[in-house]
């Protein structure tokens, strides 16, 4: 008798037990399902965020304002030794830019972020076809292999590229990011601009200003990816105002890279 009589008090803790541990169970997966539901808000919320930065950016630092030698080549009037000293420094920007792109892809190659991995990637496939096709653009320039080697850079057009070696070096993702989202879209538009007048004052061809062409727009993606790299950089801690002062850096440069060149049309005989 004492034996049934433990057997069915160790049935019935048995049943309690299992009872609590349903219950458990159930409290554990709203736990979990409310703790996933708070991440995917978060992050949709710093999706917002960034979309909200990079318009604001936008407005702030890219303009319809077109660089004066750009306006000349438009007019007609440019001399070409400008055009070749603009064809002169990015032959010796890109291989820059394609080392710099390379080791921010080393140094951010490795995210589970599937995003930030193509971002990375495609800067450095880019910057290998910028090298290319832009010695088809030198070609249609007449530019010598005697003028490639004995050019002396402009130091105002090369502080771009000087910046951007510091960007690859020390800035995060999301500065990275988010300085060329922006720079990529002036500079796209200046060389846009550049390619029609090309086309149409000195008759060359699509596939001699390939370069222009390529660069002349933002890729298909990539502003996307940007947006993604920058919302996980603010969910991290990185704050907004690191981010706009790569912007407004690079901009600058940018502009100290036109000006240049309008220094040499100012010296240049038409």
């Amino acid at each position: 008798m004492a034996l049934l009589c433990l057997l069915f008090l160790n049935l019935e803790l048995i049943k309690v037990t299992s009872k609590c541990f349903h219950r458990i169970g159930i409290v554990a997966a709203f736990v979990f399902m409310v703790a996933a539901q708070a991440v995917a808000a978060t992050g949709e919320e710093n999706k917002q965020k960034a979309r909200a930065l990079i318009q604001r950016l936008e407005q702030e630092y890219l303009s319809s304002e077109v660089p004066t030698i750009v306006q000349k080549l438009q007019k007609n009037i440019l001399p070409i030794s400008v055009l070749q000293a603009f064809a002169l420094e990015q032959n010796l920007i890109i291989p820059s830019d394609l080392r710099n792109n390379a080791l921010s892809l080393h140094r951010f190659g490795g995210s589970p972020r599937k995003s930030t991995r193509q971002f990375f990637t495609r800067l450095v496939t880019g910057e290998v076809k910028a090298g290319e096709q832009l010695p088809a653009f030198i070609q249609a320039l007449n530019i010598t292999p005697s003028q490639i080697d004995l050019y002396q850079p402009l130091a105002g057009a090369q502080a771009y590229p000087a910046y951007t070696t510091w960007l690859a070096n020390y800035a995060s993702s999301s500065e990275i990011a988010a300085a060329l989202l922006i720079n990529f879209q002036s500079f796209g538009q200046s060389i846009g601009h550049m390619a029609q007048a090309l086309k149409k004052h000195k008759g060359m061809s699509d596939s001699q200003i390939e370069f222009l062409l390529t660069f002349s727009k933002l890729p298909s993606g990539f502003r996307g990816q940007a947006i993604d790299i920058i919302s996980e950089g603010l969910a991290s801690g990185v704050r907004e105002s690191d981010i706009e002062t790569r912007v407004r850096l690079i901009q600058s440069y940018e502009r100290d890279f036109w000006r240049a060149l309008n220094d040499v049309s100012k010296a240049a005989k038409t």
